[in-house]
């Protein structure tokens, strides 16, 4: 991975939040001596961990805290901190702000709870504070939270129990946003417990000043973050997340996110099978997509990533998903090589002539295929271990291969010798490598912690997070969505005077996508009680005919539905049939609805849902009567290019198994109502609704929508 370099040191690497990520004096307001204080504690933090500004501790029943002078209030102070820990209950905190304000402090951080969460008492208090900092101007984090530690300069401005347990801070390249304090302190602990640190780790709280967006986007420009880890749980601006996503793209930086819950779609929403394909998690992972973030599961999966991430700073991404094993015992190849393939990674045979020349420095027992069973001997014997450095080298300037999973275990005293050989290949930054090591002797973590080397002791752990790793890579490559496309400026006509919830039927649709410009299958309306024929022979055959109610939004399901009419006396009986099937389900039948069966190979869906958090969204994917058992679909925020709209189409599970599924043509058409789709759904005047088409047809040369639904809710 190639960051933005840092040619000279930068004196404020946080920017505008330096005087809350990296103060150069803080008050500890409500500190004192007594068991159980909290403010008390973060001063002998402070003190533990070497932090390297002035700490003035603020009590006026106090004359000394942690042996460092206490002043009796904000205003006694020696001078202006850049930072005040509030530690006081919540219904000091908004005077104990104003005095802050008034000392023109610049930055807070306030952990008591007592706010919103807690009811509505708690969220007019929290009110208050809002307009505190608004009026003081104070750069606030929390309230309800643990608060921040830079590793870098020893500031620990939180009240963790986990600081009590550790004699010093272990620093590192990646930055931790968390809207949980409780995640935060755990995945900084088992960071550490696996061999790296966290450079800042930031917990938000209730986000009443800075947002995790806020933090996001000074990280991006922090030279000192080369991976940018989030738990979010919901997004208090998402405009602004998007902003801050967009700058980390921009400056090279990683970011991992794990997501704590998922909204369900709307009862509304669910007649359509949008409302069940979309939902806001799968929204929200196509904005993750848009921006090639990394999506984990858990946070082991997140120290994974983070860990494996930080270890490559000078080394390549994978060039493909190709990836090449070597094992010591071929079990754990034959293992590996089962879990790669699960997780969408290749491993294919090695080429005859990489073969031959990797042959004659490992034993006559060694498989040379892939796995690469390189079997024990080669480090158990002296003359062959002299080769192992020349058959490592071989392995890794293989441009087949965009990773390598090299697997050890054991070795006692000769592992730290094949430690160096694993060191001096990783300086050669020709691809990357992940490594598990299993029963690793005594001392060998340490080292290898220490020359940067993230190590997993499970295969299952290193090939989830390789797989990770190259589909973010992939992303990277894929042609990036351009931000502020324009759309269609349509007029929507008598539709903007329509309240939901109301649905509008097939031929309706129809009509409208004609006027816009979309290509649609040829169709008329037609009175149920009125001759058929004259439509019939403006249409032509073959026939799809279909009953129109506005109680029937599935018609294939209510029987209202014929495909594949050839003659008049056939349309003219299945007129009389929808007619009396109308009558047993108890529904006025509106209109027969007369259309051209368009020939096509191939059925997608084209749907756009309209989101809370990111406005309209827009999808592809599978379509027909299996819409919903493939369950394949990508969405992203309306409208796209055409570029994009590929990008999106050749994204889906199932164009990814069957790339030859369709032919450059096929695709640059189906781009090109995507993008046509999404420009004029962007410009559609209500506030929750669902336009889908299902399904568009793709024949050799052309595509055609075939099926309507309109559902306006607000």
């Amino acid at each position: 991975m190639q960051f933005t370099p840092l040619t000279a040191k930068i004196e404020h690497p946080f920017g505008e939040l330096s005087a809350l990520l990296d103060p150069q004096s803080i008050a500890v307001i409500g500190s004192s001596d007594r068991d159980g204080n909290l403010g008390g504690a973060a001063v002998r933090f402070l003190k533990k961990f070497k932090y390297r500004g002035q700490v003035w501790p603020v009590n006026a029943q106090q004359t000394e805290v942690a042996s460092l002078p206490c002043y009796p209030s904000v205003e006694a102070l020696p001078g202006i901190p850049d930072m005040a820990i509030l530690a006081v209950p919540a219904t000091a905190i908004e005077s104990t702000l104003r005095a802050c304000g008034s000392k023109g402090i610049k930055s807070a951080i306030i952990w008591s709870g007592g706010f919103a969460e807690t009811g509505a008492e708690g969220a007019r208090l929290q009110e208050q504070l809002r307009i505190t900092c608004q009026e003081t101007g104070i750069q606030l984090c929390g309230p309800n939270c643990i608060g921040i530690i830079n590793t870098a300069n020893g500031m620990t401005a939180s009240f963790s129990n986990l600081l009590y347990e550790q004699e010093d801070l272990l620093p590192g390249c990646v930055s931790l946003v968390s809207q949980s304090g409780g995640i935060s302190v755990n995945v900084l602990s088992r960071a550490r417990a696996v061999g790296f640190g966290l450079r800042v780790t930031v917990s938000v709280g209730n986000e009443v000043g800075l947002g995790l967006a806020d933090f996001v986007k000074v990280l991006a420009r922090d030279p000192g973050t080369k991976v940018i880890a989030i738990y979010t749980e919901g997004l208090s601006n998402p405009l602004a997340f998007i902003e801050a996503l967009d700058l980390a793209r921009k400056f090279k930086k990683p970011v991992v996110i794990l997501k704590g819950g998922a909204s369900e779609a709307s009862s509304q929403a669910a007649l359509a099978h949008t409302g069940r394909l979309a939902g806001s998690d799968r929204t929200f992972n196509a904005i993750l997509e848009e921006f090639s973030v990394i999506r984990v599961a858990s946070t082991e999966e997140m120290i994974d990533v983070c860990g494996q991430l930080s270890s490559m700073l000078n080394m390549p991404l994978p060039i493909n998903n190709q990836v090449l094993i070597s094992t010591f015992g071929g079990g754990s190849g034959v293992i590996t090589t089962d879990q790669c393939v699960n997780a969408g990674l290749i491993v294919s045979r090695m080429s005859h002539k990489q073969m031959s020349e990797l042959a004659p420095n490992l034993t006559p027992l060694s498989a040379c295929f892939n796995p690469v069973d390189m079997t024990p001997g080669v480090m158990t014997n002296p003359s062959l271990r002299q080769k192992l450095p020349k058959a490592f080298a071989t392995m890794n300037e293989d441009t087949q291969y965009g990773s390598w999973l090299f697997m050890a275990s054991g070795f006692g005293d000769l592992a730290p010798e094949l430690a160096k050989m694993l060191l001096d290949l990783r300086s050669q930054k020709t691809k990357t490598i992940v490594v598990t090591w299993q029963s690793m002797p005594d001392g060998l973590a340490k080292l290898l912690h220490a020359n940067n080397i993230y190590v997993f002791s499970d295969s299952a752990r290193a090939v989830r997070t390789l797989a990770l790793i190259t589909q973010h890579a992939y992303s990277l490559k894929s042609t990036q969505r351009k931000l502020n496309a324009s759309g269609i400026d349509f007029d929507w006509k008598e539709f903007k005077l329509i309240a939901g919830p109301h649905v509008v039927s097939e031929h309706e649709v129809s009509s409208l996508m004609q006027e816009v410009g979309l290509p649609v299958a040829k169709g008329e309306l037609v009175n149920p009680l009125h001759s058929i024929n004259d439509a019939i022979d403006r249409v032509g055959f073959p026939l799809a005919i279909k009953g129109i109610s506005s109680q029937v939004t599935h018609r294939a399901a209510s029987g209202l539905v014929a495909l594949n009419i050839e003659s008049v006396t056939a349309a003219l009986a299945i007129q009389e049939k929808f007619i009396k099937r109308c009558k047993e389900l108890n529904v006025k039948l509106e209109g027969i609805w007369i259309q051209h069966m368009f020939q096509g190979a191939h059925e997608l869906l084209v749907t756009c849902v309209s989101d809370k958090d990111f406005g309209i969204m827009v999808g592809i994917g599978m379509g027909g009567q299996h819409t919903e058992i493939f369950d394949d679909v990508v969405f992203a925020r309306a409208p796209v290019d055409i570029a994009y709209a590929r990008t999106m189409l050749l994204r889906l599970k199932t164009t990814k198994r069957f790339p030859e599924m369709f032919s450059e043509l096929q695709i640059e058409n189906i781009s090109e109502f995507i993008h046509h789709f999404s420009t004029w759904v962007a410009t559609a005047p209500w506030k929750k609704f669902t336009l889908e088409i299902n399904p568009i047809k793709v024949s050799n040369d052309a595509v055609a929508a075939v099926d309507g639904l309109l559902i306006i809710e607000e």
